[in-house]
Formats: structure tokens, sequence, C-alpha cells
């Protein structure tokens, strides 16, 4: 089969999906180990029997719902290349909202807290952008450290993100923030209890996706840990609807909010009044 006919193949397999061309482009050149340029320049190259093989096998579980990042293992975000698994949730590109937004207002002798990190995206992406900053990244989850610190890695930050793996902030010491104007991301689960959400997130880790009744029961809970810390500023994605449980749970702070992309939810930012 040539490159154009499984592309084909996997583009109506996968119609149900906007972006069912691209994905199949996608799967394709990881199967192949080439860009999607290369895709696009060499329709009519022969693919061999075994990677038409693992084109289809890849294809039938997205054609699931598993998302491609899951499929070829990595995902890119704000322009850097990240790895993922199944232990992460997959970047989003609304998130780069919040990572913009970040890098236009804190500063090399800030020191930057991600809590609920996952892969890390948020602060090597940070960190990629502000020279000299640091960062302390927390998660519950050992697996989801892993992750994140193999793409530390990559980036080669290791001197520079200290990893704590803590439900919150229940094990970070205190200490690390003394004497540091501290700003804070989150990009914790708020998705309300019954909410209706995409097929793809069921392949995702269900920790990281639901937030009680109103969506908000971990911001609420971080804000009583983060409050005696008197964060400089605190960054946080959620829907339009829950701005106002925000500003309730973090007197003394004005917030501000940025519109992500799709409309669906944004940036939240509360930063100190006095």
């Amino acid at each position: 089969m040539t490159i154009k006919v499984l592309v084909d193949f996997g583009h109506w397999e996968l119609i149900a999906f906007d972006s069912a061309r691209l994905d199949a482009e996608l799967l394709l050149s990881h199967v192949l180990g080439k860009p999607v340029t290369y895709i696009l320049a060499h329709d009519k190259t022969t693919v061999g029997w075994f990677q038409v093989w693992r084109f289809k096998r890849l294809v039938s579980k997205r054609k699931e719902g598993m998302p491609v990042a899951y499929l070829r293992g990595h995902r890119e975000f704000y322009g850097l290349d990240f790895k993922v698994s199944r232990d992460v949730l997959v970047p989003r590109p609304d998130t780069e909202a919040l990572v913009e937004a970040v890098i236009g207002y804190i500063t090399s002798n800030d020191l930057l807290l991600d809590v609920g990190t996952g892969s890390g995206c948020i602060p090597i992406a940070v960190l990629k952008h502000v020279k000299g900053l640091e960062a302390v990244a927390t998660d519950v989850s050992g697996a989801a450290l892993r992750v994140a610190r193999t793409n530390i890695k990559k980036y080669q930050l290791e001197s520079r993100i200290q990893l704590v793996q803590s439900d919150l902030l229940e094990e970070v010491d205190p200490l690390l923030f003394e004497d540091r104007q501290l700003v804070v991301t989150a990009n914790l689960p708020y998705v309300p209890r019954g909410f209706e959400v995409n097929i793809e997130t069921k392949f995702e880790p269900q920790v990281a996706l639901w937030g009680g009744q109103d969506g908000m029961d971990l911001y609420k809970k971080l804000l009583k840990q983060l409050l005696p810390l008197a964060p400089k500023a605190m960054f946080f994605e959620c829907f339009d609807f829950q701005k106002a449980i925000l500003a309730e749970n973090a007197p003394g702070y004005e917030l501000q909010h940025i519109k992500n992309r799709s409309g669906g939810a944004g940036v939240v930012i509360l930063e100190r009044s006095n």
C-alpha cells in the first residue's frame, strides 16, 4: 500500500473525529518515523506490510477514542515536545493561555510553584522562556512524576525544577518558599460531577479530571494551604461559572479572567491586593 492509500484509509476510518485526516497523518508519521511533511511529500511511496499492520492497529485504537498523544507517546505544547503516557493528562492547547499569562507576569527573582504538574509541561514551558527562574512542582502520582522527570531531563532543567510527591502541598516543606516571592500555577481537576466530557477523557487518569459537585473541591483545599504562604499571584484554569467560587475562597486577592481559545474554560489570575 502507498502512503496516500493508508492516509485515505485512516481518514475514513476516523471520519467521526473533526481531526480525522490530521490524526491519520500523525499516526502514519509515527509508524514510519518520519515528519508529517514527509507524509505529504511522498504520498506514492510504498509502505511495508508490518508498518501497515501497526498503522491499522493504531487507527483502530484511535477509533475507540484513545488520544493520538497516547498512541504516539508525546505531544507538542507551547512549541515544545513532551513525553506523555496514560499516567498524565494530555497537555491541552487551551492551557497555553495560562503559560503565556505567567510568562508575561513572573520575574526570575520569583519562585514558581506548580501544583499537580502531571507531565511537567507548565513549569518547563515557563522556565524555558524566563531565564534564571526556579520552580517547585508537585504531584500526588509517582508515575506522573516519572514522566515529568523525563521531560525535565530532556530540557536540561534538573537544577531549576524540584519535584515533590505530595497530595497538593501536604508533603511540601514550607521552608522551600522562605524569602521568595511565590507565583503559583495549577491546572487541577475542575470538571463537575455529571458533566458531559469528550470520549477521549475516558482514557485519561480520572483522578486528574473530576473535581466534585461544583468541580472546585481541590482548588478550595489548595487555597486553604496557599493563603498562609501569601503568594504574589495564583494562576488557575477553570470554567466561567467557577470564577466566583475561587474569589470567595481567596480573600485579599483580586480576580482577573482570560478566555482561552475554545471558550469552554479560561485562566483565572488571583493577584494579592496588598
